[in-house]
């Protein structure tokens, strides 16, 4: 997990979050299902302030416990 972030950057796994909320587009986010569970694991310095990316979404819809292990803070 990051411990320096980037607006543009996925908190998880650093890659861009292709955030579209400054684009005249819907984001991608605007049609998927983003867990609660996820969002809270979101570190606190990052919460609020940038967004977790598609494949970091569809990584922890597949395997939450996987995801978890892999991201989520010791």
């Amino acid at each position: 997990m990051l411990t320096r972030f980037c607006e543009d950057s996925c908190p998880f796994c650093g890659g861009t979050n292709a955030c579209g909320v400054n684009s005249t587009q819907p984001c991608w986010c605007a049609a998927a299902s983003i867990p609660r569970a996820l969002v809270d694991l979101v570190p606190g310095a990052a919460k609020g302030r940038v967004c977790i990316c598609q494949a970091c979404v569809l990584l922890y819809n597949q395997d939450p416990p996987a995801f978890e292990a892999r991201y989520a803070p010791k």
